[in-house]
């Protein structure tokens, strides 16, 4: 009787003892951050909103400011596009729903020799004259109230004491 059960306390041990050594093992504690591929960030994006915290003055959202400043004084909607090309460039696009205005948003954002990539969790912006901007990427799934599927592109990064937000997103 008591071989039998030095030999079930040998068998438990034999069998618990990977199931515990896995469970012991090192852990990566900063693991590849999903969706955030180069292949993913390639595509034509719309500029939402440039969040900005703590707010200037009482602006939170300097796109937004933008768009409404220039629909009161030339009744016009700018519609800002970017092309973020799979060989690293920016193809900066925008669009107006209105009379061609002469003002342009896209001076917020990446301009024309612009190239971009992505390293882990950063996409570094490098500008034509060889400074570079870096900000924490993030891409989420989103799914509005009609049952329409986007993919969301967030940028973030804090200037000084300022917290910017870029957001742009692209119908799936």
């Amino acid at each position: 009787m008591k071989t039998t059960r030095s030999l079930y306390q040998a068998a438990f041990v034999l069998l618990t003892l990977p199931l515990v050594a896995s469970m012991c093992g090192k852990k990566n504690s900063d693991p590849a951050p999903q969706n955030t591929h180069p292949s993913t960030v390639a595509s034509v994006w719309a500029w939402q909103k440039l969040l900005v915290s703590p707010p200037v003055g009482n602006i939170d959202d300097i796109l937004d400011y933008y768009v409404q400043i220039n629909l009161i004084t030339n009744k016009c909607i700018p519609l800002l596009l970017y092309e973020f090309k799979s060989d690293g460039t920016i193809v900066p696009m925008e669009q107006s729903i209105c009379q061609a205005s002469g003002l342009s948003g896209l001076t917020l954002g990446p301009q024309t020799g612009d190239k971009w990539s992505v390293n882990g969790s950063k996409i570094i912006i490098t500008h034509a004259d060889g400074s570079k901007d870096e900000a924490t990427l993030d891409l989420s799934d989103k799914t509005s109230g009609d049952g329409s599927k986007s993919k969301v592109m967030t940028w973030k990064r804090t200037l000084d004491s300022q917290t910017y937000t870029w957001i742009f997103e692209r119908k799936l």
